[in-house]
């Protein structure tokens, strides 16, 4: 299988911007907040690749910062914005990660209605990426059962039929994409900047578009810094269209602060864990689709030798 291409060469991440960049950020965003219209939703240029996984432990835990007089999820009536600024600021500030991998374990999740009831399919993603060996994929097999207990009961009087007939899970990447001539872990930690970096490689979509379906992907897919990752957090609040909101669950049922973009049926959102900044969830609100994260992250366990699907 012809695996997908991600950047290629990966240094040692940079360090998180500064006191001064992060509040000129804030204000940035805060300001954009009150400005946004509703977009057109252009397609983004996407190539489909079926991937793989196993869940698995051995991650290098990545602490917490000290939560003592900071906003975060105990605070419901605490404007969205702020609460999304504050998980940035705390996510920029984590110490780089060590390892010999950096490995992302997600779980793919698609909810299929039928007439009468509704399954929920589930399958593992393991991505992982080595500053020497590049990139290694993994897939589970499919998992299906009936969503909650009275779609089981209706499932049963249609006569049980196979749950996973046409399952057909698969994980959506760009491919071809090079958003810099710089490696993935030296894109710009200054929001204003990382949105020029990213811009350079579009010459088909609708800016806001653009942005949004490739921050996605250095979100899901690549070992990007915390500190860029908490300047796409910015950028894409930034963005017309791109609303943020408080207490949004994910379906895996973690509550957190989320960017939502779109309007139905292509409705999107990128749901962000309050206290930490770490990505939860990015799902497709109307489709009730979703990459769950689990964890991710530098580890010292070892990499399958190839790319496996189940």
């Amino acid at each position: 299988m012809r695996e997908f291409q991600l950047i290629d060469e990966v240094m040692p991440q940079a360090p998180p911007a500064d006191h001064t960049t992060l509040t000129a950020a804030r204000a940035r965003m805060l300001g954009a907040a009150r400005r946004r219209h509703r977009p057109a939703w252009p397609k983004v240029v996407l190539a489909t690749v079926a991937v793989s996984a196993v869940m698995a432990g051995g991650y290098v835990a990545v602490p917490l910062l000290d939560r003592a007089g900071v906003q975060t999820a105990a605070s419901p009536e605490a404007d969205a914005d702020a609460v999304l600024a504050a998980a940035a600021d705390r996510l920029a500030a984590q110490p780089p990660g060590t390892g010999a991998w950096w490995r992302r374990d997600m779980v793919q999740v698609k909810r299929v209605k039928t007439a009468t009831y509704t399954v929920e399919q589930r399958v593992s993603d393991v991505l992982w990426a080595s500053r020497k060996h590049g990139y290694r994929t993994q897939r589970g097999p499919v998992a299906a059962e009936p969503l909650t207990p009275a779609d089981e009961q209706a499932w049963k009087d249609a006569g049980s039929p196979d749950l996973c007939d046409g399952c057909t899970l698969g994980k959506t990447y760009f491919t071809a994409l090079r958003l810099t001539a710089k490696p993935v872990s030296e894109l710009p930690t200054a929001p204003e900047a990382l949105k020029a970096e990213m811009l350079r490689a579009n010459d088909k979509e609708a800016p806001e578009a653009w942005l949004w379906g490739a921050s996605k992907w250095l979100l899901l897919d690549v070992e990007s810094t915390s500190a860029t990752r908490a300047a796409l957090y910015r950028v894409l609040a930034g963005l017309p269209g791109v609303r943020v909101e408080n207490d949004v669950t994910d379906l895996d049922g973690r509550t957190g602060v989320a960017l939502i973009y779109g309007e139905a049926p292509a409705r999107q959102r990128i749901i962000v864990d309050r206290d930490s900044g770490n990505l939860l969830a990015v799902e497709d609100v109307e489709g009730e689709a979703a990459y769950v994260i689990k964890r991710l992250g530098w580890t010292d366990d070892p990499a399958p030798k190839e790319s496996t699907f189940s």
